[in-house]
């Protein structure tokens, strides 16, 4: 935890400051009161399950909200402005998979009753709907992928392309009809590496009216050296994507953990073996062994998201646009995508 001035914190809280993707915020804790969120996105199916695999996660996702009357469910855009109202938390539903559907769109109906607001269409793998991009072979977006994208906007599901195989990137982008995002990902003519994305990727993102948000995960911004990766090097990041699209078409993220030590142990497999491509070199060279978290060395995920905001400043960035950077490009999507529920 890194201390930010007076002026810095006071206009961070200010803020509308939106974080689609955290993982496992299992509790309010000092680390998600400092970090300032009036939205979180968190990721409640686990990729490749299947509904019925999901169904207990979404029960652990509302009973989190439900222990804490600072918590509440992200329903609709004015959730968001309700909690930033509030001094509240607002949480967001998102799936960085869509396998847990199922073989008919139609089941995203359920799905949103039940608060998904966000959903990638694949992970790194290849599913129904499309190919992810550590697949060798990316055979585009499926027949029913096209379905199932056009039924989400339909419903009122931002569509998220973190993790899409390029063909099927883009792909999506020919079908879809309504803004999208990229929660957590970053250029890659910043930084090479698979998770990242080409200049054309988000030029189509912003060009459907949405937003790449850029993101402070160590591997997406180490730049291949020694050690740990800097708050300098998100920034780098960050400002080659608003030179590329305009400062409305990008937001932040930080792909950290909600909760330290909530991230559950799993064992590595043969099959985990194409993501040693993402994080392989990093864990190697850079990342020492007590960063779980894996951040830059600056920046400790979102319990020092005030940090950002005062570089933001320290930059010579005016309040419109940081205002538009912590939350409000991303709450713009929202309002054009997200739609009442069946029983509005």
């Amino acid at each position: 935890m890194i201390d930010v001035s007076k002026e810095a914190f006071a206009l961070h809280r200010d803020c509308i400051v939106i974080d689609p993707s955290v993982q496992y915020l299992t509790k309010r804790t000092e680390r998600s009161d400092r970090s300032g969120l009036s939205a979180v996105g968190l990721t409640i199916p686990n990729p490749n399950e299947d509904g019925t695999q999901t169904i207990p996660h979404v029960v652990d996702f509302y009973s989190v909200i439900a222990q804490d009357e600072s918590f509440l469910l992200a329903e609709t855009p004015d959730s968001i402005r309700k909690a930033h109202a509030q001094g509240r938390m607002a949480h967001i539903f998102l799936s960085q998979d869509s396998s847990f559907v199922g073989n008919k769109a139609r089941n995203l109906l359920l799905w949103y009753q039940l608060g998904l607001r966000i959903m990638q269409p694949t992970y790194n793998e290849q599913n129904m709907a499309g190919c992810g991009l550590l697949e060798p072979h990316d055979s585009g977006l499926s027949n029913y992928g096209k379905v199932l994208v056009r039924e989400a906007q339909k419903i009122g599901i931002t569509i998220d392309l973190t993790h899409v195989g390029e063909r099927t990137f883009f792909d999506v982008c020919k079908v879809s009809r309504a803004p999208m995002i990229i929660s957590h990902a970053n250029p890659s003519a910043v930084v090479k590496n698979p998770r990242n994305v080409s200049d054309d990727q988000i030029k189509a993102v912003a060009d459907s009216g949405g937003v790449i948000c850029v993101c402070t995960w160590a591997p997406l911004v180490w730049k291949g050296r020694p050690g740990m990766p800097t708050l300098k090097d998100y920034f780098d990041c960050l400002e080659y994507a608003i030179d590329l699209v305009g400062v409305d078409h990008v937001a932040t993220s930080t792909d950290s953990m909600g909760t330290m030590g909530a991230y559950p142990k799993h064992d590595f497999t043969p099959d985990d073996l194409p993501y040693d491509r993402v994080t392989g070199d990093f864990d190697k060279i850079a990342c020492p062994p007590d960063n779980n978290n894996r951040q830059p060395t600056d920046l400790n995920g979102i319990e020092d998201y005030p940090r950002i905001t005062e570089e933001m400043m320290k930059r010579g960035y005016t309040e419109e646009n940081i205002r538009k950077l912590l939350g409000l490009n991303l709450l713009r999507v929202f309002d054009a995508t997200w739609k009442p529920g069946l029983g509005a």
